[in-house]
This record gives structure tokens, sequence and C-alpha cells, in this order.
């Protein structure tokens, strides 16, 4: 696993797009970017035990089954993460678990707005929107320490 400033890419076999990831103080940043057309994940500070997006450590990108996959990993306050993404039809699955040792103050995945690109929950996550950001967090409410989980698809938005 990666935790130098060497930028790391997952490419879309199709080349739909990429996933760039990069190394900004202490954990990986990611722009998911569709010919041009780009979301920027929003971080936190390694000061934040419940930062706006997990705080990815390290990370690696393997071929499983014949197909490139990022895997990540990281830690903020007392709770772990996990990533991985995987290319799919549209575009690229984001999945990301939480192990949490006490009830999340804040907990999923926010990026800043983009128009052009559309991001669809999976079954027990979901998506809130403003004009800045768009938010993907688990289903239901915080209660206790657990493992907690959500999952999206990034793709253009058609038309």
């Amino acid at each position: 696993m990666s935790t130098s400033t060497t930028p790391l890419s997952l490419q879309h076999p199709q080349g739909l797009g990429t996933v760039h990831f990069v190394w900004t103080h202490d954990r990986f940043d990611h722009t998911i970017d569709f010919d041009g057309r780009q979301i920027a994940c929003r971080n936190g500070t390694g000061e934040q035990a419940w930062p706006q997006s997990p705080p990815i450590q390290q990370l690696s990108i393997e071929s499983i089954d014949g197909r490139d996959v990022a895997l990540g990993v990281g830690c903020a306050g007392t709770s772990h993460w996990s990533l991985s993404v995987e290319p799919a039809p549209e575009g690229f699955r984001f999945d990301w678990a939480c192990r949490a040792k006490e009830t999340p103050e804040l907990l999923g995945t926010t990026y800043h707005d983009s128009t052009a690109i559309e991001i669809e929950p999976a079954a027990a996550s979901n998506v809130t929107a403003d004009t800045a950001s768009t938010r993907i967090r688990p289903d239901g409410t915080f209660s206790g320490g657990g493992t907690y989980r959500w999952c999206y698809t990034v793709r253009l938005r058609e038309g």
C-alpha cells in the first residue's frame, strides 16, 4: 500500500474515466474525471475525529479477477475506514466502511458540487445535495459503535 506523494490513478477499462488519488497533508484526496468533467471529494484535517470524507492513508491499485481496483484504509479519532473502488459498466462503484468505537458525529463522503456528474446510492445508502456539495452516507441513524457502510456509483449525468 502506498503513502507516498506519488499520485495513483484507477482507469476505467472502457476508457470512461479515471479516479485520481493525490496525497494531501495526511491522507489521499480523490477526484473522479470523466473526460474533463470532474467531481472532487472534500476531506477534513488531521485534527478532526469525524472528517467530511473518510481519511484514507494507505492505498493501492490491485488486480482482482483481471480487473484493477483501488483498495484503501485509514483512521481518525478512534475509528477505522476502508475503501474499495471498482469500475462499473457506466462509471465507478465506491464501497466505504467505518468501524467506529462510539456513535459517529459525522459519517459519509462529501464531494464539491458538479452538475455534470451523477451519484446513485446503493441499498442502505442515501444522497443529499445542496448548491455547494453532495454527501453520501449510510441510511438510518447512528447509534453506538459498530460498522457502518455506504456504497454508490458515480457516472456522467445523461443529457
